[in-house]
């Protein structure tokens, strides 16, 4: 008995490195500077992120699809490479950062994101990265920094081209916004002036400090404007300025707080200064500075308070970026037709033997 189960070991054991060699094993080869192989397992990585973002399997073509993406992304790196263009670490580092504080809702450095993770889902980053994209953290950065360079070898190779286009006309931007303009809306607002102490070391004095910056807001012995101006102070202890905040689920769930608290926001006067009100890892107290009617917005309003945007120059400026959009995206359709040479890549699978290696 003991012996067939010491075979049945041995037999898994054999299966699972017969699978992990098969996943290595390269079906394609990128060779415009360097010989870089692409691997089954790099294929499976990104095709189980396009599948949870479909939240389907793909199909044997559509798999020979991202195949050849992935040969068109190694094309344009290496031939980025080969020009001397170069993404640093800190660059895509930054561009991580910015992305997952745009998700966030603040900004938030790599380190705080992984900690909030931990929190909410008791994951790590690179199980959250695999859950949400089907890619770790490393894969993620390696698939951004390849997006960064294609950006950058587009614009090195087509930068005139891109930045002659004709801006968008008055009458398309008029018309864009008589058929939009049910979506240029403005919620219900109401601008804070916020001011935040964090605890640090020192949680009592935190409070003292909150406390004394609250009675000034409510005695109005000093302006927002002063208090704004000596929280830039290096040794201030605390920050302070305006916040302006929508009435909807999204906000209470940016700020950490129930709707319910959100409501009693809104129904604040203009004027009223809140109560000391204590965080994990901060003190804080508002004051109620001005509140905004929902409305659609004319083409001549602006964006959103505080904005010097209108919805005029927002149409234009989006309406520019999707031709400039199309342009770099036609740019880099054409580089990569003249990179996709048979001397600069090599299918190491075909045919019936490609499909084998696709149906996972």
């Amino acid at each position: 008995m003991k012996r067939f189960l010491f075979i049945c070991a041995i037999s898994a054991f054999l299966v699972g490195a017969v699978s992990a060699q098969s996943d290595l094993q390269p079906i394609a080869n990128v060779k415009l500077q360097k010989t870089e192989p692409i691997t089954l397992k790099q294929l499976k990585s990104r095709v189980e992120a396009y599948q949870k973002e479909l939240n389907r399997v793909m199909t044997v073509d559509e798999r020979k699809k991202v195949l050849d993406t992935l040969i068109n992304e190694r094309l344009v790196v290496q031939a980025a490479e080969k020009d001397g263009i170069k993404v640093n670490d800190s660059e895509v580092n930054q561009n991580f950062v910015t992305m997952i504080s745009q998700q966030v809702g603040k900004n938030v450095t790599e380190a705080e994101f992984s900690q909030l993770i931990k929190q909410q889902t008791g994951m790590s980053v690179d199980d959250f990265m695999k859950a949400q994209n089907g890619m770790t953290l490393a894969e993620y950065k390696t698939f951004l920094r390849s997006q960064l360079l294609a950006q950058r070898y587009v614009m090195a190779k087509k930068q005139t081209e891109i930045q002659s286009l004709s801006g968008p006309a008055d009458a398309d931007i008029r018309s864009y916004y008589e058929v939009n303009k049910q979506n240029f809306v403005q919620p219900d607002m109401v601008k804070l002036f916020l001011v935040v102490v964090a605890k640090g070391d020192n949680p009592a004095s935190a409070k003292t400090k909150a406390s004394d910056l609250q009675k000034q807001l409510k005695d109005q012995s000093v302006s927002t404007a002063e208090i704004k101006v000596r929280s830039q102070a290096q040794a201030s202890g605390y920050e302070a300025g305006d916040l302006y905040i929508n009435k909807n689920q999204t906000a209470a769930k940016q700020l950490g707080i129930s709707m319910d608290n959100l409501l009693k926001i809104f129904n604040m006067n203009i004027n009223d200064v809140s109560d000391v009100t204590e965080t994990n890892t901060d003190f804080q107290c508002f004051v109620v500075q001005d509140k905004y009617a929902a409305k659609i917005l004319a083409i001549s309003d602006v964006v959103k308070p505080g904005s010097n945007v209108t919805v005029y120059e927002y149409i234009k400026n989006n309406l520019l970026l999707q031709l400039q959009n199309k342009a770099v995206s036609d740019a880099l359709a054409q580089l990569i037709n003249d990179l996709r040479k048979p001397e600069n890549y090599q299918m190491l699978k075909t045919g019936a033997d490609l499909d084998k290696a696709l149906s996972w």
